[in-house]
């Protein structure tokens, strides 16, 4: 019940959120630029796909060399999982069991939880890359106040910091002083060792799913480009906005993961940052509203694939 609460409190505001962006950009110029950017919706759905299958990829080079993990079912069992993290509150409790569940035919549930583990530490770290780079592209080369130069760099110290942090939990922060360790950490320790295991035994591996990981944000400022090459019209985009689109998208989407869908947040979002960036609100609520729509396309495949295994659909409730 409380669950369910949450989602409905998530839903209300969002949508209200949603209404009040749309209605301050303008509803007629969103809708012209949607309506611009028609066919090319086709484009941006293939990019988004693209980009799946890289985060598949990455799953599969996080797995010791020795398992075989199609790439097919990698794929099918990512789209599963993201999608029932997006139509739920629970964002990653929800879409991590999700991919185990749909795999535990293919991979032992060890393997696949400490690959996920491996996998999701590698992206968070590209994450905080891209939004690293998005600030320091947006604040040498956009016009702004030092006051938000100055809390830029703020951002960029407390990212840092924040990296150290977490690198200090990974290794583990228990002191045996204070006795055994509760089950739910021993369970976390024994997933942490497996992953630090796996790192220390295959780093070029890593490496290579960070690069690819920096290939996925690519290819989403590219996606943001092109989008708003037809949103603006006879304006032409430059990749600082793009840039900065999506950084703002990256931490928006780790922020706001419990709200399905990020319904609102994301239009209100991008209609606030437009004008730093020289660019219309009307463009930047009609990028959200494109990128949303993109979501909801890839979310409806991922729940076919999750319908069309039913034995695994009592198992994930479940779990989550």
């Amino acid at each position: 019940m409380r669950r369910h609460l949450i989602t409905l409190a998530s839903a209300v505001a969002g949508a209200a959120l949603f209404a009040y962006a749309v209605r301050r950009a303008g509803t007629a110029e969103i809708v012209d630029g949607i309506q611009r950017v028609g066919w090319g919706l086709v484009l941006i759905l293939g990019l988004a796909g693209l980009r799946f299958l890289i985060r598949a990829e990455c799953w599969r080079w996080c797995l010791p060399p020795t398992v075989s993990f199609p790439l097919p079912r990698a794929l099918a069992a990512f789209l599963a999982g993201d999608a029932v993290g997006n139509v739920t509150p629970l964002g990653m409790l929800a879409s991590e069991p999700t991919k185990v569940v749909l795999t535990r035919h293919h991979l032992a549930p060890r393997e696949s939880i400490a690959s996920l583990a491996v996998e999701n530490l590698v992206y968070a770290a590209s994450v905080l890359t891209m939004v690293g780079i998005g600030i320091i592209v947006v604040v040498t080369n956009v016009p702004m106040p030092r006051s938000w130069v100055a809390a830029g760099i703020a951002a960029l110290a407390a990212m840092v910091a924040g990296t150290a942090a977490g690198l200090r939990a990974v290794r583990g922060t228990w002191n045996p002083a204070r006795g055994a360790r509760p089950r739910w950490r021993e369970r976390l320790a024994a997933i942490r060792d497996e992953a630090i295991r796996f790192s220390g035994g295959h780093p070029r591996r890593l490496w290579r799913v960070f690069v690819l990981d920096l290939l996925f944000h690519a290819l989403a400022v590219v996606e943001v480009f092109i989008t708003l090459e037809w949103l603006l019209g006879a304006r032409s985009p430059t990749f600082v906005q793009a840039i900065g689109f999506e950084a703002l998208n990256r931490v928006i989407t780790a922020v706001f993961k419990f709200v399905p869908f990020r319904v609102g947040i994301d239009e209100a979002s991008a209609g606030a940052l437009a004008p730093i960036l020289s660019v219309n609100p009307a463009a930047g609520v009609a990028l959200a509203v494109v990128r949303k729509v993109r979501n909801l396309f890839w979310a409806a495949i991922g729940l076919a694939l999750v319908a069309v295994h039913p034995s695994g659909t009592t198992q994930v409730t479940k779990t989550i």
